[in-house]
């Protein structure tokens, strides 16, 4: 008997214009206190920056899972995986950081480093 794995679908890519974007969304569930990571990863010669979501109740695409997410070119900083993206709004605007530490009356996501691209991403992402 043939064991076969299950297909996973490739998730619809959605790129936004800025990690502030990217962030913005990620906080919407942190605020909530569901913890919706940032995942980040290296693929090709760059550094991704993704938030995962599924599709729910749009006509016959429930459960299609969609990654929105933020790219930028590898730099001198590839190897500096922050643990943490702050997010503060106030009278001031947006302040959006990256780091490795929390800060008093900022919201902390956590930032998950992945080993490389998620098989469910579509290669040809930029």
């Amino acid at each position: 008997m043939e064991s076969s794995s299950p297909e996973i679908p490739v998730a619809v890519a959605v790129k936004v214009s800025s990690l502030n974007d990217l962030v913005r969304l990620a906080s919407v569930n942190a605020a909530r206190m569901s913890v919706s990571p940032l995942y980040r990863f290296k693929h090709g010669e760059k550094i991704f920056y993704m938030v995962q979501t599924v599709y729910k109740d749009f006509y016959k695409q429930y459960g299609v899972p969609i990654v929105y997410y933020y790219s930028e070119p590898l730099g001198g900083g590839e190897d500096r995986a922050p643990a943490y993206v702050l997010v503060k709004v106030d009278e001031n605007g947006e302040a959006v950081e990256l780091g490795n530490r929390v800060k008093p009356g900022w919201l902390a996501i956590p930032v998950v480093n992945l080993e490389g691209k998620p098989a469910y991403v579509p290669d040809d992402i930029t």
